[in-house]
């Protein structure tokens, strides 16, 4: 019997991605949009409201719920904030619980703040709203005692994504022929995650049946490598310009699980070429 896979946030950057691959792999997956569409298996919620969204969970019994909605907001305190990041969760896990079915959250290396190393053992000191929703989630989800999976993402990239990660408005620019213009230290480190791997990541633990929390990064590299391959794969002879500055070395580096394969920035950006 197939499992009933229910994704929240489906027709997110990220959410697009598991999507397709779990329909590649034939799992009975039904979705949960904000938008209306008349699409098979999909369901318009929006999810600040919660009573509504309980009453699809409960009616859908799904065996698998993959959650990867999130009200993202860096600088303020949104009126949704707390009831999609932390108290949907919360919800979920309760369902979950109830009827032994297996929670996989989308989470954020933001619930330890700002960081050089972010693995299991780094403080939890989220700085920002955002940060303290998606660890009040967590411990929503750890609380309940039901069967979780929590990723702990940093950055994630690839064509389209979200605005917020400068990589990707580096990969728009330089597609539409743009010149490259970075101001930190070109040097500092960062090991965002390739979109198609996080979705990858997903289906290995949904499959495998992985349990915990689970930091997700991918390759690491300094802003300066990563500006020349995307100027020399995705984009023109334009030059890039790095702004001179005083910024010293900012190293973000995610100490990620090691059970899948994660693509090379370079193969990535070809991918994405």
């Amino acid at each position: 019997m197939k499992k009933r896979v229910l994704i929240t946030g489906a027709s997110g950057f990220l959410g697009t991605y598991v999507t397709q691959i779990l329909k590649e792999k034939n799992y009975d997956t039904t979705i949960i949009g904000r938008k209306k569409r008349k699409n098979k298996n999909y369901i318009h919620c929006n999810l600040n409201n919660l009573q509504k969204f309980e009453l699809i969970l409960r009616r859908l019994k799904p065996d698998i719920v993959i959650n990867l909605a999130a009200e993202v907001s860096f600088k303020k305190k949104t009126k949704n904030i707390y009831k999609i990041n932390s108290f949907c969760p919360h919800l979920i896990a309760k369902y979950c619980k109830e009827n032994n079915s297996h929670l996989i959250h989308a989470s954020s290396i933001l619930v330890n703040g700002v960081r050089s190393i972010y693995n299991k053992k780094t403080r939890l000191i989220p700085i920002n709203e955002y940060g303290k929703s998606k660890l009040k989630a967590e411990r929503f989800i750890i609380k309940s005692n039901c069967k979780f999976t929590i990723l702990r993402f940093g950055g994630i990239y690839g064509r389209n994504g979200p605005n917020h990660l400068g990589v990707n408005k580096f990969i728009k620019s330089a597609i539409k022929g743009k010149k490259l213009i970075f101001k930190g230290n070109k040097m500092s480190l960062r090991n965002y995650v390739f979109v198609k791997d996080a979705a990858k990541f997903i289906l290995k633990c949904l499959r495998q049946k992985k349990y915990g929390i689970f930091y997700v990064g991918g390759e690491v590299i300094s802003f300066n490598s990563m500006l020349k391959k995307i100027n020399n794969i995705l984009g023109t002879s334009k030059n890039i310009i790095f702004v001179k500055n005083n910024n010293k070395q900012d190293n973000q580096i995610i100490k990620t699980s090691n059970f899948v394969n994660f693509t090379s920035f370079e193969k990535s950006l070809k991918i994405i070429k």
